[in-house]
């Protein structure tokens, strides 16, 4: 019985070892692997409002919570505030070429329209989102 265990615990130093020892050799190949540069994907890919910021002046699809203030401007708004009517919760973007009247789902109290989480298409510039 003393042998067995003795066995199972020479066996298992020696896996342990193995492990430890391959471990950073796979981290030494994986980072002097060269970097790949890949094209923007945000065209592709559907982004939040912050993330759209991020990814600045570009082609993309971006996906918040759509309201329009009583001034008639339209805004992707990254959440809303539980107010009623709710505000625009930031960050945000202004959207242009919106027609309110297609939003599925929308509601307007007090002269703001919004809708639920809304996937919109356009180009961003300079902190408008101009849909296409």
């Amino acid at each position: 019985m003393r042998s067995a265990r003795s066995g199972l615990l020479v066996l298992g130093v020696a896996i342990l070892t193995l492990v430890a020892c391959a471990a950073p050799d796979e981290a030494k190949r994986d980072s002097a692997a060269p970097a790949t540069t890949q094209p923007s994907s945000s065209a592709k890919r559907i982004l939040t409002v912050p993330e759209a910021i991020k990814a600045g002046d570009q082609p993309m699809k971006v996906r918040g919570y759509v309201l329009i203030g009583p001034d008639g401007v339209a805004r992707l708004c990254a959440g809303l505030a539980g107010s009623y009517p709710p505000q625009c919760a930031r960050p945000s973007l202004v959207v242009k070429g919106l027609q309110a009247d297609k939003l599925d789902g929308r509601e307007s109290a007090q002269g703001i329209v919004w809708s639920g989480e809304t996937t919109l298409r356009g180009t961003l510039e300079n902190g408008v989102l101009t849909l296409s």
